[in-house]
């Protein structure tokens, strides 16, 4: 990082602790699990690389699924950087604050939905990905194989006093994973 962008982040930091969200500084310099951050993920058949943004209320229709609550998106992008890649899309999920989760809604048939298409190395696809919130809003984005701890994790700024990988520990603790 250039001067400019340390005393950017200085700044901002510094601006953060005046308005009380000494947590929210800390975090934004030493978390790698910022929404749009690059993530990788190797699955024993290839390795792949991940970038999720825009956690969100959704404006799409839910074709063919019927809603319990609202139905929230994010935006992710796969790249296979090795080997042949199989986005999962129920490995996706968007905890709360409160320790709660909402699973991937894999079965919305969505023109704008992430497709589960395999991908050979150097392939990409882009879509989004849904989730149908019935209680406190979702904080995070998390991918999971299934084991003890999330295989990816992402959360914002503005979310991330509730992520429970950023929020004013140090080190991070998600990074270990």
């Amino acid at each position: 990082m250039g001067r400019i962008g340390k005393a950017t982040v200085a700044a901002a930091a510094m601006m953060a602790i005046g308005f009380g969200y000494p947590a929210l500084a800390s975090a934004a310099e030493s978390c790698p699990h910022d929404f749009g951050s690059r993530q990788q993920l190797s699955d024993g058949a290839g390795a792949q690389e991940w970038q999720v943004t825009g956690l969100k209320k959704s404006t799409d229709a839910a074709p063919g699924y019927p809603l319990a609550g609202k139905l929230w998106e994010a935006t992710v992008d796969v790249t296979a950087t090795s080997g042949t890649v199989l986005p999962i899309i129920p490995n996706f999920r968007a905890p709360t604050a409160d320790s709660g989760s909402y699973p991937a809604l894999w079965q919305v048939a969505s023109p704008d939905g992430l497709s589960p298409a395999n991908l050979a190395s150097g392939q990409s696809a882009a879509g989004k990905v849904y989730f149908d919130v019935t209680g406190p809003d979702p904080v995070a984005v998390t991918y999971s194989n299934g084991g003890p701890q999330p295989l990816m994790w992402c959360c914002d700024g503005s979310m991330m006093a509730n992520c429970a990988c950023c929020a004013s520990k140090q080190p991070c603790p998600c990074c270990a994973m």
